[in-house]
């Protein structure tokens, strides 16, 4: 082989890794929160964030009181009510599961997901006693009845960051200059 034909090849495969990279949707923005760029929602990073296991009323009663770096629109993922079992990718746990990859074997970004079944926001429409539910083991949705206990995982709207907090040398700097320019105003005034 010549070295213009390896070359070439080299730069090919680099140039497939830098495209297959930059279709990422999952984007980690620090403080435990990831954003899905897909489907427009942040996760929290920590996918047993309550500790616990719960009924549906407790879980949409937990994420609706969630408080989480100043964000109190935590919500439940919603469900795909077109599709029961396995490859149901247009639920937002489907989509993090089939098209991401997460699973409980294989968290990716996130942490502690359980090899058990999620709560959905998504009640069914034909049994108010029923909510669907997702497995992060088996990759399947259906539904359960609500009195079981399942996990559940915060999910918000939009892009979410965690708030800024000015580094102590910073702010130590600000007030140190701010008092130095008091003093030499003052003391400037009293030469006049």
């Amino acid at each position: 082989m010549t070295k213009k034909f390896v070359l070439t090849i080299l730069v090919l495969l680099f140039a497939l890794c830098i495209a297959n990279t930059s279709n990422a949707a999952l984007f980690d923005r620090g403080g435990g929160l990831i954003y899905d760029d897909l489907l427009d929602i942040t996760w929290l990073q920590y996918a047993n964030y309550s500790g616990q296991t719960m009924t549906w009323d407790d879980a949409t009663d937990w994420v609706g009181n969630l408080d989480y770096h100043g964000y109190d629109d935590w919500r439940l993922p919603a469900s795909d009510t077109t599709c029961s079992g396995s490859d149901c990718i247009n639920s937002e746990m489907g989509h993090l599961f089939y098209t991401e990859g997460v699973s409980s074997d294989s968290p990716g970004l996130f942490t502690d997901v359980k090899p058990s079944m999620y709560w959905s926001s998504t009640e069914s429409s034909g049994n108010a006693s029923q909510a669907w539910r997702f497995s992060f083991k088996y990759g399947t949705q259906g539904e359960s009845v609500k009195t079981l206990s399942r996990y559940a995982w915060a999910v918000r709207d939009g892009d979410s960051a965690p708030p800024v907090v000015p580094e102590p040398i910073s702010s130590a700097l600000f007030i140190t200059g701010g008092v130095t320019l008091g003093i030499r105003r003052f003391l400037g005034k009293q030469t006049d």
